[in-house]
């Protein structure tokens, strides 16, 4: 669909001014990380609720607020935050929500309704505002376990203003490519893997450089929803670490990741470590990326080409001007880049706002005949069945139980976080001539 030239340089712009630039916070006071505190929910018949509007009535026992087993639900909460259902464990992958509207808006969650989820567990790809922001809100009023980096736990806990319980994976200093086996959903085989957070690197030669990442705002959606307290170009929030996860249950596996660094130029290595990962079926990864405006969606491409999904769901595009997205452009740009690789996966695609809480787009029967493979199977808690455990039940998972440490930052993943003027007008010039040799 042709929209102005006005917006898209409004896109241009705001993806280089509206992006997350880390500032430093004061370190959290403490000693030991607690054991987890899982408890049952406040409000039991808000959790029943806010499940079932979430993961559909049809799927929530309604005497217990349990979900199924058998069964991954993925719904798409913003940016790169999704409420799931894993194997009946309710957690939140991230936890921020689109202009910290105190009323269901333009994103129809508030944080009292993602705390009304009483997840088991929030694993957090990176502590940038738009990734972390609630997680320590919402781990506080619900007992949930925070899983991440030592940084990770450290900002959520300062936040929050007390300890924390906490898996951590990776202690600052952690190399590129680490691996860690994590504990803390039971029947769920959970990988930790420390990667590289987006970055602008100098165009890649070897790429086509007429295939650009613009994703351009509907002024109509712009008009309806003004930038709202969300939006805040220097809000607190570190990176500490970035981090991608793989759960398996039985032979079906999950790939997050809430960003997609320039792996090519900084770490190299971690493309052999994703390969060796056990097969990925569903893998959801970022496509906004502050190496867009030179490289397009090569990161996001070549993430997909190691890990080789069978379905592809990309997140994070919906950040153009901090608040919005382009998913309908990305679509086209995105198959373009793909061209390029080995990788052919299903590609599903989320839309903002209308796709913002709503259940039912990503189900997965973890059974189906075609997740499995010649791989040995994640081995299935004691007493599966199809129910679920009831709300607040135990997260089963171990906890660090090593002191509390200064906030110490990991190494920086980039080489500069802002993008140059220079590099916006050849952007703007690369799309301009796309278009009108397409005749858009």
């Amino acid at each position: 669909m042709r929209k102005p030239l006005a917006a898209l340089a409004l896109g241009l712009v705001v993806v280089a001014g509206a992006l997350p630039v880390p500032v430093a916070g004061a370190a959290p006071a403490g000693s030991a990380v607690p054991a987890a505190a899982v408890r049952a929910p406040a409000d039991l018949a808000a959790t029943i609720a806010e499940r079932s509007r979430f993961f559909g009535a049809e799927n929530v026992d309604q005497r217990t607020g349990a979900l199924p087993r058998d069964e991954v639900h993925l719904v798409w909460v913003s940016v790169a935050t999704f409420a799931a259902a894993i194997d009946g464990h309710v957690v939140l992958f991230d936890a921020y929500i689109h202009k910290g509207e105190e009323e269901r808006a333009y994103v129809p969650a508030t944080t009292q309704d993602l705390i009304s989820l009483h997840p088991e567990a929030i694993l957090l790809g990176h502590g940038h505002y738009d990734h972390g922001q609630l997680t320590g809100q919402i781990a506080a009023a619900t007992g949930a376990t925070v899983v991440g980096t030592r940084g990770h736990c450290e900002q959520a806990s300062a936040d929050a203003g007390e300890q924390l319980a906490c898996v951590v994976a990776f202690e600052p200093g952690a190399s590129f490519g680490a691996v860690r086996t994590i504990d803390v959903l039971p029947g769920v085989c959970t990988t930790a893997l420390l990667h590289v957070h987006s970055a602008a690197e100098p165009p890649d030669p070897s790429r086509d450089p007429t295939n650009p990442a613009v994703g351009v705002p509907d002024p109509s959606v712009v008009l309806q929803h003004p930038p709202g307290p969300g939006t805040t170009l220097y809000a607190p929030g570190d990176e500490h670490g970035t981090v991608l996860y793989q759960l398996r249950i039985g032979h079906f596996s999950l790939t997050m990741h809430d960003s997609s660094g320039p792996l090519k130029e900084q770490a190299p290595e971690v493309f052999d470590v994703l390969r060796s990962l056990r097969p990925t079926d569903v893998q959801v990864g970022a496509l906004v990326s502050f190496n867009n405006p030179t490289n397009g969606l090569r990161d996001a491409a070549m993430y997909v080409d190691a890990l080789r999904p069978d379905v592809f769901v990309p997140n994070h595009h919906d950040f153009i001007g901090g608040e919005y997205g382009g998913a309908d452009e990305y679509e086209g740009q995105l198959a373009t880049e793909l061209e390029d690789y080995a990788a052919d996966p299903e590609l599903r695609f989320l839309y903002d706002p209308v796709d913002y809480v709503r259940p039912g787009i990503l189900r997965f029967d973890v059974n189906a005949p075609r997740w499995v493979d010649d791989e040995v199977p994640c081995a299935r808690a004691a007493g599966a069945s199809r129910a679920g455990s009831p709300a607040g039940g135990s997260a089963g998972g171990s906890t660090a139980a090593a002191p509390a440490v200064a906030k110490v930052p990991l190494a920086a993943t980039g080489t500069g976080q802002l993008l140059t003027g220079a590099g916006l007008v050849l952007l703007a010039t690369v799309v301009l001539l796309r278009r009108r040799a397409r005749g858009v």
